[in-house]
């Protein structure tokens, strides 16, 4: 059984979607305990250097006027880290979390700080396992079922506290920790932030690596195949694996969560 500990719940606001570019304008987060009783908040604008784009404005309302005395994530992230706490007794949750680990992962390092070992658990991953006959899983949705608090979404702390409803009416923490998606915080340079757990198809990408894998799913069932993993994508809050796939001798891209099992068998000459 898992250890007894804290979450934390977080969201981040930016000036838009790329994380190499773009920049985090708010960042909100909530403490709590399995049983869902709170312990802290954390909340804070932060100034990103640039201007706000009108598209993300549109979305959470956050304008070039409100962030002109706001502080630089140099002075509010060693804050944020601080509240964090260690990674041994903190799990970190997020909706759509490869977004808010890399976001914040690339903040980090562009403030010159050391990222934490912390890993951030997917509760969009989550529920698309436990209610796969939903259309889709936004957090707008997901909060309309659970009628979860409406009233200014799209900020961060009130995202985060609809995170945290969506988190324990999903039964999160019930949930075996193999189970569970997560994402390293990371500011990855030239591929998709990896889920944890994936580190063979990672070297298998970084190396041109033939992996042999079984897969549910697709027009070939759970037959094994071989493929040359070339890089990893999100699309949809859906993490997948591109390849070259040697059955079909074309490039196609695998949903991660369909895949059973996987074992490197040679490496690649060169990376299709």
């Amino acid at each position: 059984m898992r250890q007894l500990q804290d979450y934390i719940a977080f969201d981040l606001e930016t000036t838009g979607l790329v994380a190499e570019t773009d920049r985090v304008v708010e960042i909100g987060a909530v403490r709590f305990d399995a049983a869902g009783r709170e312990t802290g908040r954390f909340e804070s604008l932060v100034f990103p250097d640039r201007r706000m784009a009108p598209a993300a404005q549109a979305i959470h309302g956050i304008s070039d006027g409100m962030l002109a005395d706001a502080p630089s994530a140099r002075v509010v992230l060693p804050a944020f880290l601080a509240f964090l706490g260690p990674p041994d007794s903190t799990a970190l949750i997020a909706h759509n979390a490869g977004f808010d680990a890399g976001f914040l992962g690339r903040e980090l390092r562009r403030a010159g700080l050391a990222i934490p070992d912390h890993a951030v658990i997917d509760t969009l991953a989550l529920a698309r396992r436990k209610l796969p006959e939903l259309r889709d899983h936004r957090l707008d949705t997901l909060a309309r079922l659970y009628r979860l608090d409406p009233n200014g979404t799209h900020r961060a702390l009130a995202d985060c506290l609809r995170v945290k409803g969506l988190w324990l009416a999903l039964e999160g923490p019930a949930e075996p920790v193999e189970r569970l998606v997560s994402y390293p915080i990371a500011a990855p340079s030239r591929s998709a932030l990896v889920p944890n757990g994936w580190d063979g198809l990672a070297e298998a990408v970084a190396r041109g690596l033939r992996v042999r894998m079984e897969y549910e799913g697709g027009s070939r069932g759970s037959q094994p195949r071989e493929i040359t993993p070339v890089s990893f994508v999100h699309r949809g809050g859906v993490a997948y694996v591109v390849a070259f796939c040697h059955i079909d001798s074309f490039e196609k891209s695998f949903r991660l969560d369909r895949v059973r099992r996987y074992e490197i068998v040679t490496v690649e000459t060169s990376c299709p």
